[in-house]
């Protein structure tokens, strides 16, 4: 389970690495990513690339229509898929990263800390630095976690992962996050970050052989600004206390 995953979130920063530097003005605050509305219900996200196996991957996700919103739904059959949407763009300029997401059902007996159990209901992907050995910040819904929990991912070494949102208490709510992943990133590794080259999603339920499914929409780069706006209007950005399992 996890050397498989390890080949495809590798590959999928080489699918990824394929966009595009963007060029935003300097007055612009917010670099909206993916909000699904130009997709049809029923598809798979226009915007997003997959690596791995294709059919599976479009058996998972799938672009859902609900009171007039459109948003991307996941569904994890025991399986483990990731995809991603890419973009190329310097950290310091959009520091933040903000999304929406809703878990419907929690991998049975997930713990992001073992190798075996490690699957999250909800896990949304920072790509940093390299396509042959990059650099990642996880950020979950885990099913057994504490939210503030920060670790060395179990699958990858270059990867960390950190806990958002945890358990059944907020199921089927959704739920804003905005997270600043640059400073994270300084905070994890201990250095300036390079180019970020994409973010990536994944529900999976393949090591606890089980079913997973979550929500998520409305995908934006913020400028430190935007994000002390989003923090002051009660959507902070998350940022946890303490480093376990640290690099």
């Amino acid at each position: 389970m996890w050397c498989t995953a390890i080949v495809a979130f590798i590959g999928i920063v080489g699918v990824l690495s394929l966009g595009h530097a963007e060029e935003p003005s300097t007055n612009q605050t917010t670099m909206p990513l993916d909000s699904f509305d130009t997709d049809q219900p029923g598809s798979f996200p226009g915007k997003w690339a997959v690596r791995g196996d294709e059919a599976i991957a479009k058996a998972m996700y799938s672009v859902v229509e609900e009171n007039g919103n459109r948003f991307l739904r996941a569904h994890a059959d025991k399986q483990d898929v990731q995809i991603g949407i890419s973009r190329t763009f310097k950290p310091k300029q959009f520091p933040a990263l903000r999304w929406r997401w809703r878990v419907k059902q929690l991998p049975t007996g997930a713990d992001e800390r073992a190798k075996e159990t490690n699957d999250s209901a909800a896990g949304v992907y920072v790509v940093f630095d390299s396509t042959v050995m990059p650099r990642a910040i996880k950020y979950v819904w885990s099913s057994s976690l504490p939210v503030g929990t920060r670790i060395t991912s179990p699958v990858y070494w270059r990867a960390r992962v950190v806990v958002l949102q945890s358990g059944a208490a907020r199921l089927g709510e959704w739920q804003q996050e905005v997270i600043n992943y640059y400073q994270d990133y300084k905070d994890f590794f201990g250095e300036e970050p390079g180019e970020v080259v994409g973010i990536a999603v994944l529900t999976d339920s393949d090591g606890t052989k089980s079913i997973a499914e979550a929500d998520y929409d409305d995908f934006s780069l913020l400028t430190a600004g935007a994000a002390e706006d989003a923090r002051a209007k009660g959507t902070g950005v998350q940022r946890a206390p303490a480093l376990v399992g640290g690099p």
